[in-house]
């Protein structure tokens, strides 16, 4: 796939507060994803919200026209996918931010341009005029082919298969590549279920939360 690294103009560009980003994940997706985000978008790195069950911090917070995204880089060491649910439930369900997606460390490292794009198609207004022009040349065939099957496809999971290539650009396999995208609107979802859950135990740590749950597993 073709590299293509055109030069902007950072001065129309949002600029994030490198000296809060906490991981080299977190520093190369916001490197990618600078380039090509609107210059009214206000972007946060470790951005604090209030829950029922505590405080948390979000990897980054994108903001614009009253809007909140919230993006998590999950490097394999250092999440629970469980526990990033019932976080995910938490900072929802209680109106802290419109929309959470999660990126596996993998994901990003192999495939950020496809990852970015996910972004795009859900939330085209916090991208710029450029990324609308060149994005075919940066995202794989098969995510093209992925969103023109499943042109209005709304479930949380992102999930498709990308050909991996060896060093000399031979196709040789296939490899998952997997995108959370949890919404506020999603009433329906399981991060819903959780939340509802949560709303018993008030006062109650997260960990707490989760133990009183776990209690129940195996109940009628």
């Amino acid at each position: 796939m073709e590299n293509y690294n055109e030069n902007y103009n950072s001065e129309i560009n949002p600029r994030s507060d490198r000296s809060k980003i906490e991981s080299p994940l977190e520093e190369f997706l916001i490197e990618q994803l600078e380039k090509y985000l609107s210059g009214k978008v206000d972007l946060i790195p470790q951005y604090e919200v209030q829950t029922n069950a505590g405080k948390f911090r979000l990897d980054f917070l994108i903001q614009i026209n009253g809007k909140k995204i919230g993006i998590e880089c999950d490097g394999k060491e250092f999440h629970n996918q469980w526990r990033d649910e019932w976080r995910d439930a938490l900072i929802l369900g209680n109106n802290q931010v419109d929309t959470i997606y999660r990126f596996r460390g993998k994901d990003l490292v192999c495939f950020v341009n496809d990852c970015i794009h996910v972004m795009y198609h859900y939330d085209r207004q916090i991208f710029n005029e450029r990324y609308s022009q060149i994005f075919n040349r940066l995202i794989t065939e098969e995510l093209k082919e992925y969103f023109e099957n499943n042109p209005n496809f709304k479930n949380e999971t992102n999930s498709f298969s990308l050909r991996s290539t060896n060093e000399y650009g031979e196709k040789v396999g296939w490899l998952n590549i997997e995108i959370l995208r949890r919404n506020k609107n999603d009433r329906n979802s399981h991060w819903n279920k959780l939340y509802e859950f949560s709303k018993k135990y008030p006062g109650l740590t997260i960990d707490e939360i989760i133990k009183e749950r776990e209690k129940g597993w195996g109940k009628k």
